[in-house]
């Protein structure tokens, strides 16, 4: 008892002497010395870096605070606060100027402000930067060249980038961009470009080739990527392998015995059903190798046509339709477990699930599309013109997330409830109106939107989707088109050919049911290359419904064919 009461006045007497010694710790640990984080990686969140400025006393201290939080703020894409956050700043430290000279020169490039960028890079001294900021020089270097659409230059930078980062993870998002830059490339591109020396990009190139050559024989894809890795073993990417490669060391070609379809084949929903099921068959043709159980949704609980499926012995389901359907079996995965999926639609629900993709006709598809071919078009300030619906809400979403990656900025996204109202809100300020993309459910909508337009003096170009193209409308609508752009199946580029004609007589020639017919089609031949659909990154198909690919959660993209009303024609224009 004695000990612990001499220890606790001991503890008592050492507090007052320990305390100053503590705060003038702290102090030295926030005056100069600090600044030497900015050297470093910013780790942490743009909140934690927001709470520390509140927390922080010294001016000077809270200046680095803001440069690190502005620092994150630019990797979160809230490029708007880091501006306000840098504006606060005054008398800045050498250090601390250096470090806002790198960040104000890659919101530069984020912006797609190249002129101001590299000239801000001029003026910082390589030589002088730590790793960490030498990698964050050589990323603005690659954004300039990324916004020019230099895909050598922007992978020259990152591998720069690459040379100077320490952190795994961002080494590993590094090299993913640079396979992602190299894989946008088209193989001309690749073939051609000399390394000069430089023997990091000499192996992404090889790895690129290797790639490019095998990507029609997914079997012997794995097999050239491991050669590679033999030929480069010190190469960064043998190291840390792209992400989206590391799925083939996986790969197992598809082998289809047995398929179960599910398809609504009576009640409302039948004729959708049984359109599916016409082109499936005609796909399928004369190939009876492959056993094929038809299953009829509407006739017994989703639950119980899964359970036939497994008994049967049936490898692959393909369906069901009906989203309700698809559904069920989000909620309960586990139901098809060993066997691969394909499901004729997607929910809100979708996620990534083992051997299961989601195959559609998605509006989804249609606003990506129509992004990337107004944004190809020239088009920086799109205005979007959409109904207040479900389908305007999943539309305008789809095309601003890809207008966001694409522009890093947001569409002007305008609601409507009446054609009237979309007129209008239109024609309000006819200055801004360079391009519209016009989403309707009918050719009738269109008609007034346009006829409106045209009434008002607006100029601007248009897109729109497929629901305006019907085989009901007659020349003097193809004529008021006139100039009008939309996105629709490839099939239909082929009026005249002898598949065409076929399908046109099997759905009564009705746009609607041809697509079906089609989705059909397609459904066979993504049924065959399922495995390589989900494991081999930029696997295609050419279909009847558009180039078929896997995008995330394996949901398959249509890229999509444009076409234009030109003198009462319907014209492709790819």
């Amino acid at each position: 008892m004695t000990i612990l009461l001499q220890r606790a006045k001991f503890k008592k007497r050492l507090m007052p002497i320990l305390f100053p010694l503590m705060l003038a710790g702290c102090t030295n640990l926030f005056g100069s010395n600090f600044q030497d984080v900015l050297r470093n990686d910013a780790n942490a969140s743009s909140e934690f870096y927001m709470n520390k400025i509140e927390q922080t006393r010294e001016v000077e201290d809270q200046q680095t605070y803001k440069l690190l939080a502005a620092r994150v703020l630019v990797t979160e894409n809230k490029t708007a606060q880091a501006e306000a956050l840098l504006a606060e700043l005054t008398k800045l430290t050498p250090e601390q100027q250096l470090d806002k000279s790198i960040l104000d020169a890659l919101i530069a490039a984020v912006k797609r402000d190249n002129d101001s960028a590299s000239t801000l890079l001029k003026t910082i001294p390589l030589a002088q930067l730590s790793q960490s900021q030498t990698s964050r020089y050589y990323e603005v270097q690659a954004r300039i060249a990324e916004n020019k659409t230099d895909i050598i230059e922007a992978v020259k930078a990152r591998i720069q980038m690459d040379m100077a980062l320490t952190d795994v993870q961002r080494k590993q998002d590094n090299i993913d961009k640079i396979w992602a830059l190299l894989r946008s490339g088209n193989k001309t591109l690749i073939n051609t470009t000399q390394p000069e020396g430089n023997v990091a990009l000499a192996g992404w190139l090889d790895l690129t080739k290797a790639y490019n050559d095998n990507l029609s024989q997914p079997s012997q894809l794995a097999q050239a990527l491991q050669n590679w890795k033999t030929t480069y073993p010190n190469h960064s990417a043998a190291y840390l392998f792209p992400t989206e490669l590391k799925s083939l060391s996986n790969f197992t070609q598809t082998q289809v015995n047995k398929i179960a379809l599910l398809l609504p084949l009576s009640g409302n929903a039948s004729i959708l059903g049984s359109t599916i099921k016409s082109g499936f068959d005609d796909s399928r043709g004369a190939d009876k190798s492959v056993q094929v159980d038809v299953i009829d949704t509407m006739a017994m609980p989703v639950t119980d046509a899964i359970a036939l499926a497994k008994q049967n012995g049936d490898g692959m389901i393909v369906g069901p339709l009906l989203k309700d359907n698809v559904d069920v079996i989000l909620s309960n995965p586990t139901a098809v477990q060993g066997m691969n999926v394909l499901a004729l639609n997607s929910t809100p629900n979708a996620r990534a699930i083992d051997k299961m993709c989601y195959y559609g006709l998605a509006p989804e598809d249609e606003a990506e599309a129509a992004a990337n071919r107004m944004w190809n078009d020239g088009v920086r300030q799109p205005i979007v013109a959409v109904p207040q619906s479900d389908l305007g809400q999943r539309t305008a979403s789809a095309f601003n997330v890809r207008w966001q990656q694409l522009a890093a900025s947001d569409a002007d996204v305008r609601y409507y409830n009446q054609p009237d109202d979309a007129a209008y809100n239109l024609t309000a300020d006819p200055a801004q109106n360079q391009a519209i993309y016009i989403v309707v459910t009918d050719s009738e909508q269109l008609m007034s939107i346009k006829g409106a337009l045209d009434n008002s003096g607006v100029k601007a170009k248009i897109y729109t989707n497929s629901r305006n193209n019907s085989s009901n409308n007659a020349v003097e609508y193809r004529l008021a088109m006139e100039g009008v752009t939309f996105s629709d199946i490839p099939f239909f580029k082929d009026l005249d050919g002898e598949q065409y004609k076929k399908i046109e007589a099997a759905t009564g020639g009705d746009y609607s049911l041809m697509r079906l017919y089609a989705m059909g089609a397609d459904s066979w031949l993504l049924a065959h290359s399922f495995n390589e659909l989900r494991q081999v990154p930029g696997f295609s198909l050419s279909g009847l419904t558009g180039k078929l690919t896997a995008g995330p959660n394996c949901n398959v993209e249509r890229d999509l064919t444009w076409y234009s009303y030109q003198g009462g024609n319907i014209v492709p224009l790819n």
